[in-house]
């Protein structure tokens, strides 16, 4: 597909330039958090941060994407990140506030029909994009559950592009009152099951939604309701109802698209230079004058 191409393209290229060329672009000044304490994410939630990990706020968080080459969409709320130097990923949160979402659906998940309609959704939006841009969904890395007990929906597809590059999605929405958190896990794909256990026994478990901001904290007399519910948000959520008059099948295929880079492997380069975060973060900051660039 023409944005993972793009995307690649520019992260190869990154991965080529000089350090002359760098060096024309001061590096990005960001206050990183060491873990070892509770820090906000934003006015939705708290997260106790392990010793292990590092956190950077929405803003930093929007400095750092923009430097990378990622899209930002303007819902995002903060990032996590290893501190061991050895270790290449990510966690980014973001907020979509689209309504309480009703989970009485929570025991009728049905994993062959939703796989089915991905699998027919791609199939049907596949024939209006040039052969390079279509998306093949090859079946479900992590079927589709729901944890009544924190409001936490989970799943995650496994893809293919046309060249039979993997892509997986890994997707985590924990239900609030207005709306939802989504967990995004950016990894090297090889690295994806060790990356997920880090995810769901460091990062999950100490993510706590704040007070008037719960799931129990539904006002049916004066907040809105969303339009769908657990079903409808693994096929898509608000790009559901977007593409609404396109089905159901090719809401699937454009939320698949929305996250291609879940699991992108970024370049060393990149990796290098997040590297020096554990100096930085000793001394609170990571300074622009340092003129710490990819190399």
């Amino acid at each position: 597909m023409k944005m993972f191409k793009m995307m690649v393209g520019l992260l190869a290229a990154m991965l080529l330039m000089t350090t002359t060329a760098f060096a024309t672009e001061a590096s990005p000044e960001v206050n990183w958090i060491e873990g070892g304490k509770a820090v906000q994410v934003e006015d939705m939630a708290m997260l106790t941060l392990d010793q292990s990990l590092l956190y950077l706020n929405k803003a930093d968080t929007k400095t750092i994407q923009e430097y990378i080459g990622n899209h930002w969409y303007g819902t995002e709320l903060g990032s996590v990140f290893p501190a061991d130097e050895s270790e290449n990923w990510f966690v980014l949160f973001e907020y979509e506030e689209v309504g309480h979402i009703s989970d009485k659906e929570k025991d009728k998940i049905d994993g062959d029909k939703l796989l089915k309609s991905y699998k027919e959704g791609t199939e049907e939006s596949n024939k209006e994009v040039a052969e390079e841009d279509r998306l093949y969904v090859t079946g479900w890395h992590t079927e589709p559950y729901y944890n009544e007990t924190d409001r936490t929906l989970i799943w995650a597809l496994e893809a293919k592009d046309s060249e039979g590059y993997p892509v997986i999605n890994y997707n985590v929405r924990t239900l609030t009152r207005q709306g939802y958190i989504s967990t995004l896990l950016v990894t090297d794909p090889e690295r994806l099951d060790q990356d997920v256990q880090t995810l769901n026994t460091l990062i999950l478990p100490n993510l706590t939604v704040k007070g008037g901001q719960l799931y129990t904290d539904f006002n049916k007399e004066t907040d809105k309701v969303s339009e769908y519910g657990l079903t409808g948000l693994i096929l898509g959520g608000a790009g559901l109802l977007v593409a609404k008059k396109a089905g159901l099948l090719v809401a699937g295929a454009l939320l698949l698209k929305k996250f291609w880079f879940v699991l992108l492997a970024i370049p060393a380069a990149i990796w290098s230079w997040f590297k020096r975060r554990r100096e930085a973060a000793k001394g609170g900051s990571y300074e622009g004058n340092h003129q710490d660039t990819p190399q």
